[in-house]
This record gives C-alpha cells, structure tokens and sequence, in this order.
C-alpha cells in the first residue's frame, strides 16, 4: 500500500484493515485488524490456516491527521 502524505504534519498513522474470511467447512467471519502507516508505503499481512481464505477485504477508519484540528 502506498502512503501520501504530504499535506499532513504527521508521517504516520492508523488505520483498519476489514476482512470477510472465508472457511472451507465454517461460517464467513467480518473481522477488522489495526496497523500502523507510515510514509511513503506501508506492509501489511494477516494470516490464514490451509482452509481459509479473503472473501473481501477493505481499508477502514483511517485516523485524521493531529495537524487538521
């Protein structure tokens, strides 16, 4: 994932990472993850047993910079 900011103070942050995961012989989970940004890209990763999978996934509440109080 790559980071832009340069119109913020800050060169770091939080944010959440949703997933709905799949399971081969269960239900689906919607779970969400917390990581840290930093500039300019970040890496980030969750791992899954043999039998799951990343049904879908998306990038969730992304902290505000401290400097747009």
């Amino acid at each position: 994932m790559s980071v832009d900011a340069s119109r913020c103070e800050s060169t770091a942050g939080y944010f959440d990472l949703g997933v709905v995961r799949q399971k081969e012989n269960g239900v689906e989970l919607e779970f969400r993850e917390q990581f840290i940004w930093s500039a300019p890209s970040t890496l980030v990763g969750i791992e899954f047993w043999s039998d799951e999978a990343v049904e879908d996934y998306w990038i969730d509440s992304v902290r505000a910079c401290p400097c747009l109080k």
